[in-house]
């Protein structure tokens, strides 16, 4: 700390030089035709990195109609979100491994990177993705860069930076659906040595689910957002400012009712105190009738301060971050128009970070990238549930500490003049701790726990380059996700002493990439095989006298297939793009899973002799939500047609096969392939300063579901399907008028 201290005090904080060195030494890095990543926290030509990466500028992510971080799942294939209701409640999968949990304490499994800020809780994520420059998908364990939350992948947002130059632009939409959305950004030179860039939005959108109970519409929020950044030069020192504020409200999406039976196969009546009025249960439905409206009030603060000392033979780089973010939220749990469950709660999350990076430049036979890492993160928690079934209700609050310590370092050598050998290595020490108040009692009952850990993780990997630009990798990766307590309701001194154990994995890939077309096209092929030993998942614990939802260790996973990026421009007026994944993610070991409901002997339902609780063995099975394929095309086209303006027009098509919703593989929570295709025509001006468009999401109305729930239960017999419906899980429309200089 003490170090960390003394940098901060002498050179204020750090981004990365060494990339702008490396960019500078490797002109072939500013050509128009690469795409630049720092999926190895330097600048490189993505077809030099042995990465399986996906990297989506602005113009891709304008033609996929990308406008909030949910909607990244249009570009990238190997990517899933798991709806959850809210921001807190959502969960990034890649290549069918993600982290969904009730506890306050568990990390993600896919680590979301901002400007070099790693979040912290991935509900932070979900919201609108402004002023990028480009967002890149990095796909498997990235742990001995990026830590000890990346087990599964990372996803890094790189927003713009000032220029030397003034520039700026406005943009407005407006929806068939009601949503309203302005954004601008403006940046330029504050003097020869300063740079600043200023952006921001807000936006209106009204919602798309009616409550029929209060006559009101749900699935809709308001937000708004600022971000600036300044960069100062001070001869061979870079220092940049970075700080983006955020607020939002949202009604959150309740589900709605896609199946209710109300007649058994006999005949009798069945279901009879749902009241239906109104309502048409279906894959189309979007009305419900619940006592409370469901609501969320988000706001964010994320600071950061970087610094860059070129030292002739490397570059020092600082990075010091600040991140706060507090989301409230009210949820009709029971969503009836019966006053029987609802849900307050709420969360602040606050992390300080400290990254110390020494990069030397990439020329030369020898690089290498060393670093030190600190974080101290708490995330607080209170919880409140009132019911009319006593059972059920609770009152608590909770803290939970985290602080992390590491030293990494990757190290490249030239084997020969077209093979490279890169090595890396991480060690992660953390310690986490945690407080729980119960207070359903006149004097709350109180746990504590604390405890640490240390883990190595690691890479090798092994690069040849080829003739005309062709360049094959084979890598090995370990990763690694910390012990995490189960912060949620039921939370004794039992789950205090004993924390889910870290989750361990090791991934194997062979990756080909290259250009083509004379350099017009390229693209990357990457094949992979990942085993996951002791995933944490939430399960339910039926060793105890009344069985309840715990987070576990549910034994061992693997997940393997082919993914494939391409895109070929050719000609100024015309790109293409597309991916696919082919993606088998399965259970390995799961011996003591729960059953779901009517799930028979036959169908592999079985008492357990201890416990006397039924169980099924879930190996072999599928995870969930993982389509096993699913691929997107796309396209950005213009033509001139005036000497004033060109017409132009993007889109783009997303299709996947079926997935199945419960881990439990219960059939009725299939939901069945799908494809989704978008659409934008307009007209610009021929500098690109001006833009007028019509766009249409979800263009030949295809009805899907990003959740679908089975509530049948003895009280609710036969059958009762929830589903939670997108945004675009209709067809709408829309106007953007875009301005710049």
């Amino acid at each position: 700390m003490a170090l960390l201290a003394a940098f901060v005090a002498t050179t204020a904080s750090a981004q990365v030089s060494a990339q702008n060195t490396q960019a500078d030494e490797d002109p072939d890095l500013n050509a128009g035709d690469v795409i630049v990543v720092t999926a190895q926290k330097r600048e490189q030509d993505i077809l030099e990195v042995p990465v399986a990466v996906s990297a989506i500028d602005e113009d891709r992510l304008d033609a996929a109609q990308v406008n909030n971080f949910e909607d990244l799942t249009n570009v990238s294939p190997s990517l899933t979100i798991t709806a959850g209701g809210s921001q807190a409640g959502h969960t990034v999968v890649l290549r069918g491994v993600g982290t969904f949990s009730f506890s306050t304490a568990v990390e993600p499994s896919v680590l979301v990177v901002v400007d070099d800020v790693a979040l912290l809780q991935s509900g932070q994520a979900f919201s609108s993705i402004t002023d990028p420059q480009r967002v890149e998908v990095l796909r498997g364990p990235q742990g001995t860069l990026f830590g000890k939350s990346a087990s599964a992948g990372v996803i890094n947002i790189v927003t713009r930076d000032p220029t030397d130059y003034f520039t700026g632009y406005a943009q407005a939409y407006i929806t068939t659906d009601e949503e309203h959305r302005v954004e601008a950004a403006l940046s330029g030179p504050i003097t020869d040595t300063t740079g600043f860039r200023l952006s921001g939005y807000y936006s209106d959108f009204q919602g798309y689910i009616t409550n029929l109970t209060n006559r009101t519409t749900l699935g809709g929020d308001e937000a708004w957002g600022l971000r600036g950044k300044v960069t100062q030069e001070f001869g061979n020192l870079d220092l940049t400012l970075i700080a983006d504020y955020g607020e939002s409200t949202d009604s959150q999406l309740p589900d709605t009712y896609l199946r209710v039976d109300q007649v058994t196969s006999t005949g009798a009546p069945a279901n009879r105190n749902y009241d239906l009025r109104g309502i048409e249960p279906g894959p189309a439905n979007n009305v419900v009738r619940n006592d409370t409206d469901r609501f969320g009030a988000s706001d964010q603060l994320l600071t950061a301060f970087k610094a860059d000392l070129d030292l002739g033979f490397a570059t020092l780089s600082s990075i010091t971050s600040w991140q706060d973010w507090t989301y409230d939220s009210t949820n009709d749990q029971d969503g009836t128009a019966r006053p029987e469950i609802r849900q307050d709660t709420t969360y602040n999350a606050r992390q300080f970070a400290q990254e110390l990076r020494l990069t030397s430049p990439s020329s030369g036979v020898f690089d290498y990238i060393l670093g030190l890492y600190f974080a101290d993160g708490t995330t607080d928690r209170s919880f409140l549930r009132t019911t009319t079934i006593p059972p059920l209700r609770q009152n608590w609050d909770s803290t939970a500490d985290t602080t992390s310590y590491a030293a990494f370092a990757q190290l490249g050598y030239d084997l020969s003049e077209d093979t490279l050998l890169t090595v890396g290595a991480r060690y992660n020490y953390e310690e986490i701790g945690v407080f729980f108040s119960d207070m359903r009692t006149a004097v709350p009952v109180q746990y504590t726990g604390n405890d640490s850990e240390g883990a190595f993780t690691g890479k090798v990997a092994l690069q040849q380059f080829f003739g005309d630009g062709l360049m094959a990798f084979a890598s090995v990766a370990t990763g690694y996700k910390g012990q995490a307590y189960d912060i949620s309701s039921g939370f004794d001194q039992r789950r205090a002493d004993n924390p889910i154990r870290s989750e361990d994995s090791i991934a194997y890939e062979v990756g080909l990439s290259g250009r083509l077309f004379n350099g017009d096209g390229q693209f990357q092929l990457v094949g992979f095989w990942t085993d996951y030993d002791d995933f944490q998942a939430q399960g339910v614990n039926a060793q105890l006298l009344a069985p309840q939802f715990e987070l576990t260790n549910v034994g061992k996973l693997r997940t393997r297939g082919v993914e494939l990026e391409t895109q070929y421009s050719p000609s100024d007026r015309l790109s293409l793009f597309g991916s696919a994944a082919y993606v088998d993610a399965r259970i390995r070991e799961f011996p003591d899973a729960q059953c779901y409901f009517g799930q028979t002997a036959a169908q592999g339902c079985v008492v357990d002799p201890v416990t006397r609780q039924p169980v099924q063995d879930l190996a072999g099975e599928r995870l969930s939500n993982s389509p096993e394929f699913k691929f997107n095309v796309g396209f950005d086209a213009n033509y001139p047609i005036h000497p004033d303006f060109n017409l132009f027009a993007q889109g783009n098509y997303v299709w996947q096969s079926d997935v199945n919703f419960a881990l439990s593989q219960d059939p009725l929570s299939v939901q069945e392939s799908y494809g989704i295709a978008n659409l934008a025509v307009g007209v610009e001006g021929p500098e690109e300063n001006w833009r007028v468009s019509v766009f249409v999401n979800n263009l030949f109305d295809e009805a899907y579901a990003a959740r679908i729930i089975n509530d049948t239960n003895p009280r609710n017999n036969p059958f009762v399907l929830t589903q939670q419906l997108p945004r675009n899980y209709a067809r709408y429309g829309g106007i953007r008028v875009r301005v710049g200089f």
